[in-house]
C-alpha cells in the first residue's frame, strides 16, 4: 500500500487534528479560506452602498449579505496602508510614515518585520498574491516570494500603464521574481482576476486552506479602462470622473468573477471574503469622498476613511448588517490570524509588538470594537505632522495637507512639503461633526492636553526617516526594466 504522507499531513493541518499517544482529536471546524481584496485609491463615495450612481452590483451583493464596515480606516497613502495590513504595525513603526515608496527609491518594508502570509504558512496555508506590491523592490529579499507568498503575479511598484505595464518608459510586471510579459493589449485588472481564478481552481478546497491576496491597482491613475465600462456612465460629463467610475465597475466585475470561482470550485462555503480600499480617493483623478473633507494623502477624513465589507456564508448567519465599530488597517493582521485559528500558544509568538487588535468577534456579531483609538499618521521627521483619534475625538497637529505630489511629463517626480513648520492644532468631534468643520481646540484645552500626551506616548518608537531620495534609471531601472538587485538590506 502506498502512503501519501504529504497529502495526509495537509488534511491533518487543514482540519486541525491533534494527536496524543496515538489518539487524534479533530476540532469541529476547518480553517477557512481567506480572500483579501484591496482596491487602490477608491473613494468613500465610490461604492454603490454609499452612492447609488456608482455601478458595483457584485460588491453590493456581497456587502448586503455580509458586514459593511462603516468606521474602517487606513493610512492616507498606499505603501503605509499595505505595510499596516500585512504587519499589524503603524507606518511610523515601519519607517513608512512619509508618503509612498517612489520609483528608484531604496525604501522598503523592514526585512525584520514578520508578514501575515509567513504566519499563515506556519499553520498550513497556501499563500498567493496577484496585484500591486509597493513595499520595496530594490533587492530580491524584499519581493513577495521572499516575504511569505508562494507565488506572485503583478506590479512591484505603485502604478503603471494598464496596457503596456510601463511607467514613464520603465517596465514593471512580474511572475514571482521574473519579468513577465502578458499578451499585448491585455488589461491589468483582467490579468489579476484571471490569475486569482487560476489559483482558486488549482487549490483543493477540502485539504488546502488558501490565503489569496488581491491588491488591484484599480482605480488608481492612470485613468484607463476598456470602453464598455465607460459606456456604463453616459450621463457623467466630467471625462476623468467617467473613466474613473468605469475603472471602479471593471474592478467590480473582477470581484464578481473571483466570487463566482470560489462558488464553482467549492471554496465559498468555507471562505471569509474581505474587501477594502487602501486609502481615500484622489479627487484630482476622478474620485469622490463626499461627504468627507480632504483627499488621498491628507490627514482629513477623506484621506484615510476606507470603504469595505466582509462576507462569509459560514460565519455570518444574519442577512447583512452595518458595523459601526472602529477598525484600522493594522487590525487585519491579528484579525485574519484569529479567523484562521492561529494558536500562538502552540506556535511561536505572534512576533514582536504589533499595534493591531483582533476584530473578528466584533465583526461576527456586527457590533463593538477591540479599540478606542488609532493613529492616522505620525511623522516627526519630514512632514512634522500627526493625527490621532481617541473615542469620538480627532486631533491633527500640523498641516493636514502634508505634501504636494505630482509627476512631470518626462517622468520626473515633484515632492513639495506644504508647511512642515505649521504647529496648528485642530480638534474635532467626529460623531457630531463628521465633515471636520468645527475646530474645538480652543474650547477644549483639557481634551487637547490629554490627546497630546497620548500622541507623545505613541510616537516614542518611531523609526527615523529622511526626505525621499530617488536614483536615476541607470541605477534603479537599467534597460528600462525595474531592477531588483541594486540596494542592500
Amino acid at each position: 500500500m502506498v502512503v501519501y504522507w504529504k497529502e495526509i499531513l495537509a488534511v491533518l493541518v487543514s482540519y486541525q487534528l491533534y494527536c496524543v499517544e496515538g489518539y487524534c482529536k479533530r476540532k469541529t471546524t476547518r480553517r477557512p479560506h481567506i480572500v483579501l481584496i484591496v482596491s487602490d485609491d477608491q473613494g468613500w463615495n465610490d461604492v454603490s452602498w454609499h452612492n447609488p450612481e456608482v455601478l458595483t452590483p457584485h460588491m453590493d451583493k456581497l456587502a448586503k449579505q455580509g458586514v459593511k464596515l462603516e468606521n474602517h480606516y487606513a493610512h492616507p497613502v498606499c505603501s503605509p496602508s499595505r505595510g499596516a495590513i500585512l504587519t499589524g504595525k503603524y507606518s511610523h513603526r515601519l519607517g513608512l510614515q512619509f508618503g509612498s515608496i517612489i520609483p528608484n527609491e531604496a525604501k522598503f518594508l523592514p526585512e525584520s518585520a514578520t508578514l501575515l502570509p509567513e504566519m499563515l504558512k506556519e499553520i498550513g496555508y497556501t499563500t498567493h498574491m496577484t496585484g500591486k506590491w509597493h513595499l520595496g523592490d530594490c533587492n530580491k529579499n524584499l519581493l513577495p516570494t521572499s516575504r511569505g507568498f508562494d507565488s506572485f503575479t503583478g506590479l512591484l511598484r505603485g502604478a503603471g500603464d494598464y496596457f503596456t505595464r510601463q511607467l514613464f518608459g520603465v517596465y514593471d510586471f512580474w511572475e514571482n521574481e521574473t519579468v513577465y510579459r502578458p499578451q499585448e493589449g491585455s488589461y491589468n485588472t483582467d490579468l489579476f482576476t484571471q490569475r486569482a481564478v487560476e489559483i482558486i481552481e488549482k487549490n483543493n478546497p477540502k485539504t488546502s486552506p488558501l490565503f489569496l491576496y488581491v491588491p488591484y491597482t484599480s482605480p488608481h491613475s492612470p485613468l484607463q479602462v476598456p470602453q464598455k465600462f465607460m459606456d456604463m456612465y453616459p450621463n457623467v460629463i466630467n471625462p476623468a470622473r467617467r473613466r474613473y467610475l468605469g475603472m471602479v465597475s471593471s474592478l467590480d466585475e473582477g470581484v464578481g468573477t473571483i466570487a463566482d470561482a470560489l462558488e464553482k470550485s467549492g471554496h465559498m462555503d468555507n471562505t471569509v471574503f474581505i474587501f477594502l480600499s487602501d486609502n481615500g480617493g484622489n479627487t484630482d483623478a476622478g474620485a469622490s469622498n463626499i461627504p468627507l473633507r480632504g483627499i488621498k494623502g491628507q490627514l482629513w477624513e477623506g484621506g484615510s476613511k476606507s470603504a469595505g465589507f466582509v462576507y462569509s456564508p459560514r460565519f455570518f448567519k444574519q442577512e447583512g448588517c452595518v458595523h459601526e465599530g472602529m477598525i484600522h488597517a493594522v487590525d487585519w493582521f491579528p484579525t485574519i490570524l484569529d479567523m484562521a485559528d492561529f494558536n500562538k500558544d502552540n506556535k511561536r509568538n505572534m512576533c514582536d509588538k504589533i499595534d493591531g487588535v483582533s476584530q473578528w468577534k466584533y465583526i461576527q456579531t456586527c457590533q463593538g470594537s477591540g479599540r478606542e483609538e488609532f493613529v492616522y499618521q505620525i511623522d516627526d521627521y519630514v512632514a512634522k505632522s500627526a493625527a490621532i483619534r481617541v473615542g469620538d475625538y480627532k486631533m491633527i497637529v500640523g498641516d493636514p495637507r502634508v505634501v504636494d505630489f505630482s509627476f512631470g511629463p518626462s517622468g520626473n517626480i515633484s515632492l513639495k512639503l506644504v508647511d512642515p513648520n505649521n504647529k496648528d492644532i485642530r480638534l474635532f468631534n467626529l460623531k457630531n461633526d463628521p465633515t471636520e468643520s468645527n475646530n474645538l481646540a480652543s474650547r477644549l484645552p483639557d481634551k487637547v492636553k490629554k490627546m497630546k500626551i497620548r500622541l507623545d506616548e505613541l510616537r516614542k518608537d518611531s523609526l527615523p526617516i529622511e526626505f525621499p531620495v530617488w536614483e536615476s534609471n541607470e541605477i534603479g531601472s537599467p534597460n528600462n526594466i525595474v531592477s531588483t538587485e541594486w540596494c542592500s538590506v
